[in-house]
């Protein structure tokens, strides 16, 4: 593989690729013995019937999903195997992107080691999220910036454009590298030829043009998926605690020592910033910048979900590695040893934790809770089903939902009675409300009662467990039902609304 940057030539790329084929082996290996969690599992349910556009997201992450399972079949490693292997391409995107930057294949290295030893990164790698297509494709974006800022060769606008729209596919959240494009043709010397380059106006039509099915199919659906993602921008209550946990939180995901060079690197870079406004530092901090920007302001008002900073990722782990690289303390030469052992070694007892049986024996509840039992649980609830003779089960859970679906293998006999927005891309059987069912809500919900007014005829409550070995990890109320409203597949369970 040969590949030209700044007058290096770069022939020899099988360290990164080495690194990034052997963690994703070890991944994929571990993840494909380990259950899915409850998002998987919805997420599955997309991919069974591909659209332009679901309720809580964009659609990639369906997409990848029917695609891999195309490959693998409806297994853990088919649902998994593309977000996988989608941080082995942003680890390869973030060492090219060094290359265009700064002509330097050392550091470009060490910036991809370090994006992997990201515990956000390493954990996110392991589950099908759309945080998968999300980081893959502003990584993806910003080496092909970089190699427009280096050889300012207008057609990469059109490659720029192309996969920023693809990442708006896999997350709206990638919609911040736009203001951070613009950004960077404002502070960075070398963007000066492109402010008024009828050229950007065409990759922002090619972005337009790949994120255009989404936007149909949320005109098509009342704007719900913007509805349901930017009505998080509302105003809420102010809360300097929240700022404190989102920064404290962050710290510890990004992983405590690159996160104490990322913020060397930004120290470094405010002090001297008038005099190095052609530093490749400020297309890293200009590009970054809108989405912290806005992570921080919303903050203030409300919590954020950790996962959320994901696609600035990349980046830190490039500014971290610039700082590593040029420190002459040998304190911080020692603590930047620290990095691999600390990052990608913690990070990967999880997978272990998970696939192995360790997960089933500890006796409190722990990270593995939200991928242990289900088949256990499907299992029981099936025999049940067919003990009664209910022609589907109908749960009250998004999660739940997936999870007996994906491993009943019967998927169109589990249906949810509620929000059924949700489930707009499928169109079930309404003949089943004609017939009896086995209704299955979390104990823990508290709202049984309101449920079972849904139907005219119920049978007595029992109880059902999800199991980590003898520890119970969550209890079901179980109730065979019939008489449900006709409408109850397309409105959901009136009486519980």
């Amino acid at each position: 593989m040969h590949y030209k940057a700044g007058g290096i030539r770069v022939g020899d790329w099988w360290p990164v690729m080495l690194l990034a084929a052997v963690l994703a082996a070890f991944r994929l290996f571990a993840m494909a013995h380990t259950d899915l969690n409850s998002d998987e599992a919805y997420y599955w349910l997309w991919s069974r019937v591909p659209s332009a556009g679901y309720y809580d997201h964009p659609p990639m992450i369906a997409w990848w999903i029917w695609l891999s399972t195309h490959v693998f079949g409806d297994t853990a490693l088919g649902v998994r195997a593309l977000p996988v292997l989608s941080v082995s391409v942003a680890s390869l995107a973030v060492y090219a992107t060094v290359i265009e930057l700064y002509n330097d294949t050392r550091l470009a290295f060490r910036s991809a080691v370090w994006l992997n030893a990201m515990f956000l990164v390493g954990l996110e790698a392991i589950f099908a999220t759309p945080d998968a297509p999300s980081v893959m494709f502003w990584s993806l974006t910003i080496w092909a910036l970089a190699r427009l800022r280096r050889t300012e060769n207008p057609l990469w606008w059109i490659v720029v454009g192309v996969l920023a729209g693809a990442g708006c596919v896999g997350k709206y959240t990638n919609f911040f590298i736009g203001p951070g494009i613009l950004l960077w043709l404002l502070l960075d010397p070398r963007a000066a030829r492109w402010r008024f380059s009828p050229w950007i106006l065409l990759g922002g039509l090619a972005a337009f043009a790949v994120f255009m099915p989404v936007l149909v199919w949320n005109a098509d659906h009342g704007w719900a998926s913007f509805a349901k993602q930017f009505g998080r921008l509302g105003d809420n209550h102010p809360a300097l605690n929240s700022l404190a946990t989102f920064i404290g939180g962050q710290f510890g995901l990004m992983n405590p020592v690159i996160a104490i060079f990322a913020g060397i690197a930004v120290w470094r870079f405010c002090r001297h910033c008038q005099n190095r406004r052609s530093d490749p530092f400020i297309f890293l901090v200009a590009l970054t910048a809108p989405l912290v920007a806005y992570l921080i302001i919303h903050s203030l008002h409300d919590w954020v979900h950790p996962n959320w900073p994901a696609p600035a990722y990349p980046a830190l782990a490039i500014a971290a590695a610039v700082a590593g690289e040029a420190s002459g303390n040998v304190h911080l030469r020692r603590l930047r040893l620290w990095v691999v052992p600390v990052g990608i070694g913690l990070s990967s007892l999880l997978p272990l934790y998970l696939a192995t049986p360790m997960g089933e024996r500890v006796p409190f509840t722990s990270p593995a809770d939200t991928v242990i039992g289900w088949q256990d649980l499907t299992t029981e609830l099936e025999g049940r089903r067919q003990q009664t003779g209910a022609a589907w089960i109908a749960t009250t859970d998004y999660g739940l939902t997936g999870e007996i679906a994906f491993y009943s293998h019967q998927a169109d006999k589990v249906q949810s009675i509620v929000d059924r927005q949700r489930y707009t891309f499928e169109s079930p059987d309404a003949s089943l409300a004609e017939k009896s069912a086995l209704l299955v809500v979390r104990t823990g919900e508290g709202r049984l009662a309101q449920y079972l007014k849904c139907f005219r005829s119920t049978g007595p409550v029992e109880h059902v467990a999800r199991r980590a070995g003898t520890r119970v990890i969550d209890d079901y109320s179980v109730v065979a039902v019939s008489g449900a409203a006709g409408n109850i597949l397309s409105s959901g369970c009136q009486a519980a609304q």
